[in-house]
């Protein structure tokens, strides 16, 4: 009897290590520095500096002071750093406050299967606790990003990461699902875990950390709570990493185990194949916004400011605005409570709004959220000037944009963008990226300690210790 239990003990184990919860884990064990190309290295530092900026711009938000005095409150071991604040917490609630502030402004990358920017909280923090250099951060870094992308490509037949973006939001789930699995791996690699308690850490991540597509639906005002989509679920795999250290498992069967994530969630349509396939460096698809708005949303308002500053428009001189997007942008924007947005998070999520402040300011950056802007008349009127329209030629899920002013003078400009500013072959420079970190880190820093942030970002490789990095990140006036 002793044999027959062996071979069936061997049999359970030998499932498991088949299974997509330890090759994940293998994959991000057996990524090394030394195996990084160049400019897969360069592109993590340029997600680093994207996302470190945007925390630095989203230091106002409403939400952050509320979720510094919780964790305070909590308390905890000064493990880890906050942004701007320097309050040192543990590495979970650090990782929850930061990755609140890099969300807030929706200015954070376009890659790893989402805003993927999100998981750059957590790393940086675990990093920071645990003494680890700048190659081993940054080659976590390069895990989070690679399986997240993988997951969001494995969600659609299409096999496009904008394709099972749609899917997912179909099904009511959003894709920062994919935190249960591109997390662990990244976090555990750092904390030093071996496969096992990886794959027990997935487990346990992406069985309770199912955020709701609610958070970004389309007829529902946005709330504070949507900046920690991801950054809850990464929180989550802090927890489990730590657990899973110490013993603790988890169903190492999460995606394809009787209603596991496959079954449950995808309802058997999880192209595992494709999620297993590490070929390539999707890293290396990853754009970075110059407007702090919704990705899709970019094209029109870029169109709308080329007019405006083009003609030099005024707003007196216009009579009216008509957009032309993509159906899931006019879906996706218009809905009344972000037609006439009372709140950040719903800000940037309205093509009236958007336009509006586009037409008075040519731009619309992280100063575009204060709250006196969104009971302004002159916003108010210029929203009522605006209407919006499905581009029937356009696929349901498109970048493309367009924008027609008619002025009171009776003249009508109209400018179509294919390709916003920021995407595809139109990807922002190294020194476009760097002045966006710049226009937000010099409002909160002298001009030195910005200097010195920026060359040790993009140095990053060279620290022995990341936690060389975080003091950079402490507004002088904390």
């Amino acid at each position: 009897m002793s044999l027959l239990r062996e071979l069936a003990w061997e049999q359970i184990e030998a499932d498991y290590r088949r299974g997509t919860a330890h090759q994940l884990a293998r994959y991000g064990l057996g990524l090394q520095y030394a195996s990084l190309p160049d400019d897969v290295v360069h592109q993590a530092k340029r997600c680093l500096l994207d996302a470190l900026g945007c925390a630095i711009g989203g230091y106002d938000a409403p939400g952050r002071p509320i979720c510094q005095q919780v964790v305070e409150e909590l308390g905890g071991r000064p493990e880890a750093t906050i942004i701007g604040s320097g309050v040192k917490t543990s590495v979970a609630n650090a990782s929850l406050v930061n990755s609140f502030m890099v969300r807030y402004l929706d200015y954070s990358d376009v890659g790893g299967g989402g805003h993927n920017s999100d998981a750059i909280s957590a790393l940086l923090a675990v990093a920071e606790s645990g003494g680890c250099n700048g190659r081993e951060f940054l080659t976590a870094l390069v895990v989070s990003y690679e399986i997240g992308a993988r997951f969001s490509e494995s969600l659609s037949e299409q096999g496009g990461p904008l394709e099972g973006y749609r899917d997912m939001a179909a099904r009511g789930w959003c894709t920062d699902i994919r935190g249960g699995f591109n997390m662990p791996p990244a976090l555990g690699k750092l904390m030093g875990l071996s496969e096992e308690q990886i794959a027990n850490a997935i487990g346990a991540t992406a069985c309770h950390s199912l955020p709701m597509n609610l958070l970004d639906a389309n007829n529902e005002e946005f709330v504070m709570s949507k900046n920690l989509r991801f950054g809850w679920v990464a929180y989550n795999a802090i927890l489990a990493c730590k657990l899973a250290q110490k013993g603790f498992t988890g169903p190492r069967r999460v995606m394809e185990g009787e209603y596991g994530f496959n079954h449950t969630v995808m309802l058997n349509n999880m192209a595992l194949d494709r999620f297993l396939d590490f070929n390539g460096w999707r890293i290396l698809e990853t754009f970075f916004k110059p407007l702090c708005t919704n990705f899709t949303t970019q094209a029109h308002i870029q169109a709308t400011i080329a007019l405006v500053k083009q003609h030099d428009l005024k707003p007196e001189q216009i009579e009216s605005v008509t957009i032309k997007a993509c159906k899931r942008e006019t879906e996706h924007t218009t809905y009344a409570a972000k037609k006439y947005p009372r709140n950040g998070e719903s800000a940037d999520h309205s093509t009236y709004y958007g336009n509006a402040l586009a037409i008075i300011e040519r731009d619309f950056g992280p100063e575009s959220f204060k709250p006196e802007k969104f009971t302004d008349p002159l916003v108010l009127e210029l929203t009522e000037r605006i209407s919006v329209e499905v581009d029937e030629n356009e696929p349901h899920l498109s970048l493309a944009g367009t924008s027609i002013i008619t002025t009171k003078d009776g003249r009508v400009l109209e400018k179509r963008i294919d390709t916003p500013k920021g995407f595809g072959s139109n990807a922002l420079t190294d020194q476009e990226l760097e002045t966006k970190f710049r226009t937000m880190a010099d409002k909160k820093m002298p001009a030195d300690q910005v200097n010195k942030l920026v060359e040790t970002i993009w140095n990053c490789e060279r620290l022995d210790n990341i936690a060389d990095l975080t003091p950079l990140m402490v507004f002088p006036a904390s």
